[in-house]
């Protein structure tokens, strides 16, 4: 065998061993990305259910009282609104968070531009979740004022209203940390991913 020959030889078994080595990176990429596009696929669930049933459950939780309702009653008129403008800004919420994470792509993307729209995700909803504050005395107006007259104000109802409150809040609090957790890890993750990216 010439010297020629062997070098032509050698030059494809490089080429097929390059050609093999980045299919190899490829799967790897592919496997461990896994179970984060899980986390990431859950998260689109979670924004699709917000969607979708936060307001079939004003709706029917409130059917009643809409039904017996008047638009001439200005109380009814007033929640009617505040909770249809409500309902629009977290229509706008979660199409808005939804599309952040369809821009999440494990395997095209670099990691760092991955981790930066997740990141962006993360910085929405923590916005998000800060708005709570202004829509959730928001929607406890609206529903109140449509259920106006059914309702008889007294002790228990303040207290109803002050326990829900409270509750809302400590339980908000904890499921922010528990989600900054979450993301964090899924940030990690993904960071993985660095050293079989090509």
């Amino acid at each position: 065998m010439e010297y020629a020959e062997l070098e032509q030889l050698w030059k494809t078994y490089d080429s097929k061993l390059n050609h093999l080595e980045r299919l190899n990176k490829r799967l790897m990429v592919e496997t461990l990305s896994r179970k984060p596009q899980k986390r990431i696929n859950w998260l689109q669930y979670k924004n699709y259910y917000g969607l979708i049933m936060a307001p079939i459950i004003l709706i029917f939780a409130l059917h009643p009282q809409i039904q017996a309702g008047s638009l001439d009653d200005a109380k009814f008129v007033a929640g009617i609104v505040l909770l249809l403008v409500l309902i629009g800004y977290n229509t706008w919420h979660f199409i808005t968070m939804i599309n952040k994470l369809k821009k999440v792509d494990l395997i095209n993307d670099s990691v760092i531009k991955s981790a930066d729209r997740l990141n962006d995700y993360k910085s929405r909803f923590i916005a998000r979740f800060k708005s709570v504050y202004v829509s959730m005395p928001v929607t406890l107006a609206g529903v109140l004022l449509i259920a106006w007259e059914d309702l008889h104000f007294g002790q228990n109802l303040y207290i109803l209203i002050i326990f829900l409150s409270l509750f809302t809040v400590i339980w908000g609090n904890k499921q922010l940390q528990v989600f900054k957790k979450r993301m964090n890890k899924l940030v990690h993750d993904i960071n993985e991913l660095n050293e079989y990216k090509e």
